[in-house]
């Protein structure tokens, strides 16, 4: 299997039933396998950079779970490299393979989980700007073969670490949640802290690259974050989180709080600290809930007490 297709010749034959989806020759299992075999290359060609963490105990953690970095990912030097972007072209030791007309879909070099996917575009694309159709048709296509989590970071306020486009996702890793908070997240009346939107995805039976796309201009759009038809771009910053079940977007403030940088995996309950990260927010127990709702924004409605056990945020 070449590294800039997925398709071999024993795939043809899928690809001919449906000339206008070059996705649908790959099933998970087949992805799955390629990303192993691609991880396991790279990581002893040194392509890989797996991100020590330890896992910490915090009493105000609400059930999120907190990692400490215990060495920072390298810095690229200062001069003219040090803009280029890791993207254009990306790092053949790391590519699945093309993901359609406009994607290539790649490991992310520095992971914090095994299997980490990064869907970027093939054109120099900006983070910040609208996500277009051929984007919700690749980010489709990946979330309807990998279970898993979809996520977007709109820019450096949202916690994006590179301006070039790109969709991310957690796959489900065996006999445990996607995420900390998946089971509050899949309640369907769930309330929360800080400000979102939520909608139910449909059980496969239509187009989801479409009704994703919808969604996406609906929620923005009353989050007051503009429409595509009148703003270049998104006027705010903003993540997204979206499973099988669910399409969530989250308004930011701010991109971090008590020293804690945050993105989307933040408001699924996964945080890193860092040597950055205040330590007296550490001493005083972790309150995740606070640094979430200093960056996201306030709530229409709190109704703390419909929040599950095993998501308490502290007293106020």
């Amino acid at each position: 299997m070449s590294t800039s297709t997925f398709m071999d010749k024993e795939d043809t034959g899928a690809a001919k039933m449906f000339p206008g989806h070059p996705w649908f020759h790959m099933d998970g299992q087949c992805l799955g396998a390629r990303a192993r075999a691609v991880g396991t290359t790279a990581l002893e060609q040194g392509a890989l950079c797996p991100m020590p963490t330890d896992l910490l105990t915090l009493p105000k953690a609400a059930g999120a779970e907190v990692r400490r970095l215990l060495r920072w990912r390298p810095q690229r030097s200062a001069g003219p490299q040090a803009s280029a972007n890791p993207f254009l072209p990306p790092d053949q030791r790391l590519v699945l393979g093309a993901w359609g007309p406009a994607h290539t879909l790649l490991l992310n070099k520095y992971p914090i989980r095994p299997g980490h996917l990064l869907l970027i575009t093939n054109g120099d694309q900006p983070q910040s700007g609208w996500l277009s159709s051929q984007d919700w048709q690749a980010a489709a296509a990946l979330l309807e073969r990998q279970d898993g989590l979809l996520f977007f970071n709109s820019g450096p306020g949202a916690g994006a670490s590179q301006p070039h486009r790109h969709l991310q996702l957690l796959p489900r890793l065996p006999a445990r949640p996607c995420f900390p908070w998946e089971s509050w997240i899949n309640q369907p009346d769930g309330v929360y802290p800080w400000r979102l939107r939520k909608t139910a995805l449909p059980k496969r039976d239509g187009d989801l690259a479409a009704t994703m796309d919808r969604l996406y201009g609906q929620h923005l759009a009353s989050l007051g974050l503009g429409s595509a038809k009148e703003h270049g771009e998104p006027q705010g910053a903003y993540n997204l989180l979206i499973t099988a079940d669910w399409f969530i977007t989250v308004p930011r403030r701010r991109e971090e709080h008590q020293g804690v940088n945050i993105n989307a995996l933040g408001f699924a309950g996964m945080v890193l600290v860092t040597d950055r990260t205040n330590p007296a927010w550490l001493a005083a127990g972790g309150d995740v809930f606070s640094v979430l709702q200093a960056v996201g924004e306030e709530p229409s409605v709190t109704l703390r007490q419909r929040i599950p056990d095993s998501v308490v945020p502290p007293a106020c």
